[in-house]
């Protein structure tokens, strides 16, 4: 994880409205260390993060996440919360230049609307009311985030096919809704879209996958795999490369989007 405290810092620094020069003024450091805080060369010290979030005006949130990854950069394993991921991969969608990202059973958070969050999302996951709000609102910010992108991505969503046949269970207007939005952010350039049987062996667990493709500033290649008791965020090599071969290979079973509503679905496009 210590990539994201390199694009923390960068993306920080640059809504602080301070270039790299007056950050290191701030600090009290040359320059150059700036540039490689921001490359992941360099680290700041753990004693620096309360400096940081102050000058760069950084939640208690996010300071505290800050401390806790500089504290065990020694580690290989660092266990986190899930809302640190959610963080973590908001700072990917926003830097990654390839994104591939499958989900069996639901339709993928940057592709969901409000009321299949609140109707779907909210009773599949058992939150609560204000639970369900404060993700929701955190969602929506992702997805305004990743569409407003100067240099889009390249994605990829292979979304199961339990998860459209599961439209039919809600209102016309809400299913019309969600089946536009998957529509047009299927026209959207670099954005592709296809559904995969969910019933095929071995394909129930959602994970994504977010590569530097062309962005100068995109972590290096890793996996995020939600599991039953937990998620985790995957950086080792040979375990990256069997996700990367397996979601490519489901991708060619994947049927595109508006292919699959016009042989399977009809009566969702209605």
């Amino acid at each position: 994880m210590q990539w994201f405290v390199a694009i923390l810092l960068r993306d920080a620094r640059i809504a602080a409205g301070l270039t790299q020069a007056e950050a290191a003024q701030e600090f009290g450091c040359h320059p150059h260390t700036i540039y490689y805080w921001e490359k992941g060369e360099r680290h700041p010290r753990p004693s620096e993060v309360f400096q940081i979030a102050d000058t760069y005006r950084l939640s208690e949130e996010l300071k505290n996440y800050l401390k806790m990854i500089l504290e065990h950069r020694g580690s290989k394993l660092l266990q986190a919360d899930a809302r640190f991921h959610a963080l973590t991969l908001a700072k990917a969608e926003l830097h990654s230049g390839v994104i591939f990202k499958y989900e069996p059973h639901l339709i993928p958070g940057p592709l969901q609307t409000r009321d299949y969050h609140f109707l779907v999302l909210k009773v599949a996951e058992k939150l609560t009311d204000f639970v369900a709000q404060q993700g929701w609102e955190f969602k929506f910010d992702r997805q305004m985030k990743l569409r407003k992108r100067k240099r889009r991505p390249k994605i990829q969503y292979l979304i199961g096919d339990s998860a459209m046949y599961g439209l039919r269970r809600l209102s016309d207007s809400v299913r019309r809704e969600q089946v536009n939005k998957l529509l047009q952010e299927s026209e959207q350039p670099d954005t592709d879209l296809r559904v995969i049987a969910e019933y095929l062996p071995g394909r129930n667990t959602p994970f994504s996958i977010y590569e530097p493709g062309e962005s100068k500033t995109a972590p290096p290649t890793f996996i995020y795999s939600e599991i039953l008791h937990g998620s985790w965020c995957i950086e080792e090599d040979t375990l990256v490369s069997l996700y990367h071969d397996a979601g490519q290979a489901m991708w060619q079973l994947g049927i595109p989007l508006k292919e699959f509503l016009n042989e399977y679905c009809r009566d969702l496009l209605a």
